[in-house]
């Protein structure tokens, strides 16, 4: 079963102030924000595969979940490769039944067990760079699966194009 589909925006009744004075209140929309727990299940080895373990709690805009968690776990070190990734599913909420919106599993194939406490965070983990949180230096050691290669070249006109196209492609940023 799906999760319900959700919005990134929510309606909120705000106060405009123009010329310095607070006019009267009237609906907006203001981008969504709410939490989304990363779980995380590995085949593994001899370690602990098979076993759901909660690898961090992050804020977002909803939608775009696994896509998140994925990326997550790549900057971290935790997949290498896509096809690392067998999947995700959404556990049942308590109450309903129905898939949980604000959690999501992500399923590991065959692979090293991922060392999870350098996972390890003291409080939410944001969209920031993800030194902030770190229980330790150790924590911070970059895991990069080695050189990339040359990548292709990009015309400067490009690249000075790209904040007006990125503009035009971010609807809910304009909405909201």
């Amino acid at each position: 079963m799906a999760p319900k589909v959700r919005t990134g925006t929510t309606e909120a009744r705000i106060w405009r102030v123009k010329d310095g004075r607070a006019g009267d209140p009237g609906p907006d929309r203001v981008a969504t924000e709410e939490p989304l727990e990363i779980r995380l299940v590995s085949a593994g080895g001899a370690g602990e595969g098979g076993q759901e373990h909660t690898v961090a709690v992050t804020m977002r805009t909803p939608g775009a979940d696994e896509e998140l968690a994925a990326g997550f776990l790549f900057a971290e070190g935790v997949v290498d490769r896509p096809e690392r990734v067998l999947g995700f599913h959404r556990p049942p909420e308590e109450r309903t039944g129905e898939p949980e919106p604000n959690i999501v599993t992500v399923e590991l194939g065959d692979g090293p067990d991922p060392v999870l406490p350098t996972l390890e965070r003291h409080f939410f983990s944001s969209s920031a760079c993800g030194v902030c949180g770190k229980a330790g230096l150790a924590a911070l050691q970059v895991r990069a699966p080695g050189r990339l290669p040359d990548g292709p070249e990009v015309a400067p006109e490009l690249i000075a194009s790209l904040p007006a196209r990125l503009r035009e492609a971010q609807g809910l940023f304009e909405m909201t």
